[in-house]
């Protein structure tokens, strides 16, 4: 995006302010010009204490910029990955500062950019560190978490998996004989600064809660995985922060989560305050929509498939990305499985390792299309659907997804089957009140158990009125092309502060 699109923030008394960061790192070698993306997932110390979980009025702030200006100004931010920094951010750009978009979501959230003068280490204190760890936070029993799953697909039929178009970002479902979403793998959407890759009707996820509120399985605290649960951003330039409405029907339901094990996947700022919204929302008596992993639980099983509970190999400690929880479907213990990874790569899901009677008819595969572990890839059932669906942003920042991933893909099997949902279709159904051409494009994506399975379809209209239509799968679809990266924005102007 320009920065003449940017709001005009120079016009404003000039401000400066101090936050405390969580730095997470999208590294993209290949691209010489970003060298890929920081993201600074910010609070400020206004109390004694420095962060506050029983506060709700929060100083929040989430910065985006390219990993190459952040390395002109903080040479050592490649070693930061997972680690806290005090940043100094203003309102005005001056000399030696660097551009940051401020991270944002809700299709109201106007484009907004502050400026990084100065990056430097931190050490929390041990209170805050727990914070971030989610320590001493109560856990939920493993036959709890299984039962909320169970009731959820009670009287569903016939199965499938939907892999929704959100741009860049995931949302997948277990959904039933009528195409209603009984079970979420995560609930993402993408935030502003890949707002162009969203579709052009947002799915209303909820639309079709007719049985329960359809609970959700985190795959990991990553934002483009849960932030559909907000509704909407605004930014305060006087304070220069951010401050985020819940959806609330998002809270409504129950979401399982794991907590970090290691300091170095300590969640931030931002997934905190989710995380708060979710344990003061009460469900039942005692019991909040957040159900935490229970510690030393590989794996959680449900009547139609388990949870796996991912656990990085020596190469991919430093990675988040590898650290939540996997999704294994497998109707009544029966057939081949569809597999929902999130952002995990392959060697950090342990059934695919120690199971090796275990057959795919399908996957949701890691990252976006991001590079992952070739040798790893997982073969499809012979005789199975055998569909892979990255769920993937059209002209995303990061060259999503990466022609090496697609290549390992097709030579482990899944040749001619990798779909991308910004591959969109027309989708030309009517329901009552719904007039003949009211048509929209989608690339929601359709995983069967099998061949001969009928697509599952809604008869009631409530699916098409919340743009959850599925693809057909007889629908021929488009061979997966590797993303373009974006070209980074001019840089600003230097202003003149008063």
């Amino acid at each position: 995006m320009r920065e003449s699109d940017m709001k005009d923030h120079d016009l404003l008394e000039y401000r400066r302010r101090e936050f405390t960061a969580l730095v997470e790192i999208e590294r993209d070698e290949q691209n010489k010009e970003n060298g890929g993306w920081v993201t600074f997932d910010c609070f400020s110390r206004k109390q004694p204490r420095g962060y506050s979980p029983r506060d709700t009025e929060l100083d929040l702030l989430t910065l985006r910029v390219s990993f190459a200006s952040v390395a002109g100004l903080f040479p050592s931010i490649g070693e930061s990955e997972g680690r806290w920094v005090k940043i100094e951010v203003a309102s005005q750009i001056s000399e030696n500062t660097i551009s940051a978009d401020v991270v944002m979501f809700g299709d109201n959230a106007e484009p907004v950019l502050l400026h990084i003068a100065s990056v430097s280490p931190i050490e929390l204190s041990n209170w805050e560190s727990a914070i971030f760890m989610l320590a001493g936070e109560v856990r939920s029993p493993a036959s709890f978490i299984a039962g909320v799953l169970d009731v959820s697909l009670r009287e569903s039929g016939t199965l499938a998996i939907a892999a929704y178009d959100v741009g860049q970002g995931n949302c997948n479902a277990i959904v039933d004989e009528h195409e209603f979403p009984r079970v979420f793998f995560d609930l993402g959407w993408a935030p502003n600064f890949h707002a162009r890759t969203r579709p052009s009707h947002q799915p209303a996820f909820f639309a079709c809660n007719h049985h329960t509120a359809a609970p959700v399985v985190l795959s990991h605290w990553d934002m483009d995985h849960w932030c559909y649960a907000i509704a909407r951003s605004k930014y305060d330039p006087v304070n220069l922060t951010t401050k985020h409405e819940w959806n609330q029907e998002a809270l409504k339901r129950f979401w399982i989560a794991r907590a970090p094990e290691i300091e170095q996947h300590q969640i931030g700022p931002l997934a905190r305050s989710f995380y708060d919204a979710l344990t003061r929302k009460q469900l039942m008596p005692g019991i909040s929509a957040m159900l935490l992993w229970p510690d030393n639980c590989e794996r959680i099983r449900f009547a139609d498939g388990w949870l796996e509970a991912c656990e990085p190999d020596t190469r991919q400690t430093r990675d988040r990305n590898n650290t939540g929880i996997a999704m294994f479907v497998r109707p009544k213990g029966k057939g081949p499985a569809i597999l929902m990874t999130g952002d995990a790569d392959f060697p950090s899901i342990p059934s695919l390792a120690t199971n090796h009677r275990l057959k795919l008819a399908g996957m949701v595969a890691p990252h976006h299309g991001s590079t992952i572990t070739a040798a790893a890839v997982p073969k499809p059932m012979r005789g199975s659907p055998k569909k892979l669906v990255l769920s993937v942003g059209d002209g995303n920042s990061y060259g999503h997804p990466k022609q090496d991933s697609i290549d390992a893909y097709e030579a482990a099997g899944w040749d001619w089957t990798v779909t991308l949902t910004k591959d969109r279709q027309e989708c030309s159904r009517t329901y009552p009140p719904y007039p003949p051409k009211h048509e929209h494009n989608h690339g929601n994506i359709l995983l069967k158990f099998s061949i001969k399975a009928k697509d599952p379809q809604c008869l009631c209209g409530c699916v098409r009125a919340g743009n959850l239509c599925l693809i057909p799968s007889a629908a021929p679809t488009s061979a997966a092309v590797a993303g373009v990266k974006k070209t980074r924005r001019k840089k600003a102007k230097t202003a003149t502060t008063p």
